[in-house]
């Protein structure tokens, strides 16, 4: 999962440092401290031949890449090469994460990175930097420093692992406690706060005149509360977890809610829906086995939309 801080900054101001190698001793010191972090060589870092600062010619492409050491002593004898984004584009599938390449490729030309800094000052993106056969987050940026000789494209690295896999968790969690607020805890179904919010989709739909047939299943477990009163209400709880076993069975493809103790609903749609006939069938059949063998009996009323202005 890529996350949406990970992409193409679209709006984003920086200051400007007054030279390039002011640019590059900041941009030296980030390469050397990820290096330092993930415990592997600068050479590493910097095998795309952006994971150093670069200086680069924006009408011609020609670069001077300057090295990054602990003590900056090599800023003055830079690497060069011809053109930058033909020789980084051909490093991408080396060292980039396999599903962040064709992405990467896709962005990291000269035409879309000036494009970018025309507009907003900046280009950033974001991708993952394969280390030592472990990806880590990591973002490209961009911008034009106007120096002696002429407009040059600054380009480095910086490290946004720690930022990015924070996010990532907390959306996790985000996710799994939205998930939990909507499941009935006793028999892992969605609950009445879900069916509510499935509800007011399908009056949305109504009104905008773009539903499906549907039907709503209205299911009632009977005897519960002599479950409870006689056998005790653990024995109640299997009681219901076997009932909603039995619902779920016959209604396989459509969202199944508990609402109430003894109460479930069934939204039937599309396949469910096509032969819903055979699966009340089958439900009056259930029932009838159960009358005779003192099993669970489930009372089931089908109603289907028929052009009403909303579910309820």
């Amino acid at each position: 999962m890529i996350d949406e801080n990970y992409r193409i900054v679209k709006h984003c101001t920086i200051k400007t440092p007054d030279s390039f190698e002011a640019s590059a001793k900041a941009i030296a010191e980030m390469a050397s401290d990820l290096a330092a972090q993930v415990g592997c060589s600068i050479e590493e870092i910097s095998a795309i031949g952006i994971g150093v600062p670069s200086s680069v010619v924006p009408e011609t492409g020609h670069y001077h890449e300057y090295s990054a050491t602990s003590s900056y002593k090599d800023l003055s004898s830079p690497r060069e090469g011809a053109d930058f984004f033909v020789d980084s584009r051909e490093q991408v599938r080396k060292v980039i994460y396999p599903e962040d390449q064709n992405r990467l490729l896709e962005v990291l030309t000269k035409e879309n990175v000036m494009e970018e800094i025309d507009r907003h000052g900046i280009f950033s993106v974001g991708y993952r930097l394969m280390l030592r056969g472990t990806p880590r987050y990591v973002q490209l940026r961009a911008a034009i420093v106007e120096e002696k000789e002429g407009p040059r494209l600054i380009v480095g690295i910086i490290d946004i692992d720690a930022q990015v896999r924070q996010e990532e968790e907390y959306k996790r969690r985000l996710e799994r406690a939205q998930q939990e607020a909507n499941l009935d805890a006793l028999t892992g179904v969605k609950n009445r706060h879900a069916y509510l919010e499935a509800e007011e989709r399908l009056d949305n739909k109504i009104a905008e005149h773009r539903i499906s047939p549907f039907a709503i299943a209205i299911l009632d477990v009977n005897d519960l509360k002599r479950v409870n009163d006689t056998a005790g209400h653990k024995a109640g709880d299997k009681y219901l977890r076997d009932a909603c076993r039995i619902i779920c069975g016959i209604f396989k493809r459509s969202p199944i809610f508990r609402i109430g103790g003894d109460e479930f609903v069934a939204v039937i749609q599309g396949a469910d829906y096509e032969c819903i006939e055979e699966l009340t069938g089958r439900m009056k059949d259930h029932n009838a086995k159960a009358i005779k063998t003192d099993g669970i009996v489930i009372a089931c009323g089908v109603s289907k939309y028929d052009g009403d202005p909303n579910v309820a």
